[in-house]
């Protein structure tokens, strides 16, 4: 997945304006965070994937909201101070309904595995093992969450081709679990 991911970001050139500098800045580190998981969950190395995954979700969270949601005024303060400012549940939920989302997928996600992602970040989970299935569907949640990243990446860039095309493995992924 790391691998088509790459190629299919490989030719995308970005708006000039600062609304897609600014999410494209967090999509990006959202895709990394992807690569990163994938390459350590390769080596079994479960609990910074783990951590990583929180920091994948907000990545994706805030740069959907950057792209889809954000006043002018809310990018002048991103480029003053970030997001801090904002609450995160309040971005999931303007992010759930820009896309048009219904089921609350992204606050199910983080209301469910929030604290699981801190305890691995913060080290509280040191030494706990990890069943197959739970690893499995932190995976595919990672996959699913660089997908969604690609996908709002290569809108912002007008090429619809990728986005359809990462939509559908989006769907393939989904379909499969």
């Amino acid at each position: 997945m790391v691998i088509w991911l790459t190629a299919q970001d490989h030719d995308l050139s970005a708006p000039d304006s600062r609304r897609a500098r600014a999410a494209l800045g967090c999509l990006d580190l959202a895709i990394e965070h992807q690569t990163a998981i994938s390459l350590l969950a390769a080596q079994n190395l479960w609990g910074p994937v783990y951590a990583l995954l929180g920091r994948l979700l907000e990545a994706f969270v805030r740069g959907v909201w950057l792209a889809r949601c954000a006043t002018d005024d809310d990018l002048d303060s991103f480029q003053l101070t970030g997001l801090r400012d904002r609450n995160f549940e309040e971005l999931v939920g303007d992010v759930e309904r820009s896309l048009g989302s219904s089921r609350g997928v992204l606050s199910k996600l983080r209301r469910t595995a929030w604290a699981m992602f801190g305890d691995f970040a913060d080290g509280a989970s040191a030494g706990r093992s990890h069943p197959v299935a739970e690893t499995d569907q932190a995976l595919r949640v990672a996959t699913a969450l660089g997908l969604l990243a690609a996908t709002e990446r290569a809108d912002l860039a007008g090429r619809r081709d990728v986005a359809i095309s990462c939509r559908q493995r989006t769907q393939r992924l989904a379909d499969f679990s």
